[in-house]
């Protein structure tokens, strides 16, 4: 499999202070890793629609123990996801991945950059 179908940012929802105002949620990137798409079986499908949930994309990456659920993924293209299943796996040749199953955001987030 190949990991050239974009890059994806990994990011958690913070709620800076803000003076005097009601704090607004924004994101924080944490990590950026490239990402290859890959096909939701009938299985994951049906499992996800057997509990109310939706997967809008499955992705895998290098593996990143950090990664959790309820973290989010931001495409290049600025669309937003919540990660909503994280899976620690070995590709076919044996080699340590990270599948993140995505369900897309209704309410798009600000985001923060990473600071050096």
């Amino acid at each position: 499999m190949t990991y050239d179908d974009g890059l994806l940012t990994i990011c958690r929802l913070e709620y800076p202070p803000n003076q005097g105002q009601m704090p607004k949620a924004q994101l924080q990137e944490l990590w950026r890793h490239f990402y290859g798409a890959r096909t939701i079986g009938y299985g994951r499908y049906y499992a996800a629609q057997g509990v109310n949930q939706q997967i809008d994309m499955l992705v895998r990456v290098w593996a990143d123990p950090n990664i959790r659920i309820g973290m989010y993924a931001v495409l290049e293209t600025g669309e937003q996801y919540r990660i909503d299943n994280v899976q620690h796996l070995l590709d076919d040749d044996g080699l340590k991945v990270t599948d993140l199953t995505l369900r897309k955001v209704d309410e798009l987030y600000d985001i923060s950059a990473i600071t050096a």
